[in-house]
């Protein structure tokens, strides 16, 4: 929306939501932090690597590594040497075990490059009680709240700073903010009162 040219149809800013009821807090968090998604370079794992090891954190790593030149030589260069037995790849991942690793983790980390126009990952995430460290690029910059649901990072040094100071954070706080921001019933109102709108105009 904030790129969009100018139009003679009644636009407005629709928010994005996840299926709140899929994710819960749990009362005691795991001891390792969580980076998930498409490994590939502009997603920036290799931030989120370095900035583990710096913080002596345990790191895992979920996602598929699709079988394109490009994706494949990041991994093979960027990721694999920088594995070792705390900073792990446990590749793609089901629906029940993302939504576990979601709730359990310290922290995700999205070390994204791109100008991302949502992110399911960090609204899963805070629907889960788990806070955001992550590079402010595209709609990362308006999904956190500084401080309350998470930290921006722009790179490994800062990431690692910002997973020692995670642990102040509340679950609770996520998750509310998560209740109010991110509820797909809410994105599904939104949806058809813009497209009422957009009828009353044809």
């Amino acid at each position: 929306m904030k790129t969009c040219p100018p139009a003679n149809v009644p636009l407005s800013l629709g928010p994005n939501g996840v299926m709140l009821d899929e994710f819960s807090p749990v009362r005691e968090k795991g001891d390792f932090v969580l980076a998930l998604g498409r490994i590939c370079p502009e997603k920036g794992f290799h931030l989120a690597l370095d900035a583990a090891k710096r913080a002596s954190a345990t790191l895992l790593l979920a996602g598929t590594v699709f079988p394109y030149p490009e994706h494949m030589r990041y991994f093979r260069n960027e990721i694999v040497p920088r594995l070792d037995d705390r900073r792990l790849f446990i590749g793609a991942i089901g629906r029940r075990q993302k939504k576990d690793l979601l709730a359990r983790a310290r922290c995700v980390l999205l070390p994204s490059f791109v100008e991302e126009t949502s992110s399911l990952v960090a609204m899963e995430s805070l629907a889960s009680g788990t806070p955001v460290i992550a590079r402010k690029v595209g709609a990362l910059g308006d999904l956190l709240e500084e401080g309350i649901t998470g930290y921006f990072a722009s790179s490994a040094e800062e990431m690692a700073d910002a997973i020692d100071r995670v642990s102040t954070m509340s679950s609770g706080s996520c998750r509310r903010v998560a209740e109010q921001r991110f509820s797909s019933r809410a994105m599904t109102a939104a949806y058809v009162e813009l497209f009422g709108r957009l009828a009353a105009c044809a």
